[in-house]
C-alpha cells in the first residue's frame, strides 16, 4: 500500500488515481487496537490517498472474516499537502 509499489509507474509518467494515490501512502503501521484488536495505522502525505483506503482496503476488509477485529486510521502528515504533481490533461 505504500508509495514503493507505485513509484516506478508514477516516475515514468503514469499519473493516474492509482499512482497518485499510492505515492500519497507514507507509512502504514499495525498495531494494537483501542476499539478492536488490531489497528491499521496509515499515514498520508496528502488527501489523495483516502483513494487507496476508501476505494480498495475497505473492499477488501468488506467481504473478509476478518473485518469484525480490525479498525483503520488515516492521518494526513504536516500541515500542507505536497503537490505530487504540476498538471494533469487528458
Amino acid at each position: 500500500m505504500t508509495q514503493g509499489r507505485s513509484r516506478i509507474p508514477f516516475e515514468a509518467g503514469k499519473v493516474n488515481i492509482h499512482s497518485v494515490s499510492a505515492q500519497a501512502v507514507d507509512d502504514v503501521n499495525i498495531k494494537k487496537g483501542e476499539n478492536k484488536p488490531v489497528c491499521i495505522e496509515i499515514k498520508l502525505t496528502n488527501s489523495a490517498g483516502i483513494f487507496q483506503i476508501d476505494e480498495l482496503l475497505k473492499n477488501k476488509l468488506r467481504y473478509s472474516p476478518i473485518k469484525q477485529f480490525v479498525e483503520v486510521i488515516a492521518k494526513i502528515k504536516g500541515k500542507m499537502e505536497p503537490r505530487l504533481f504540476d498538471s494533469y490533461s487528458i
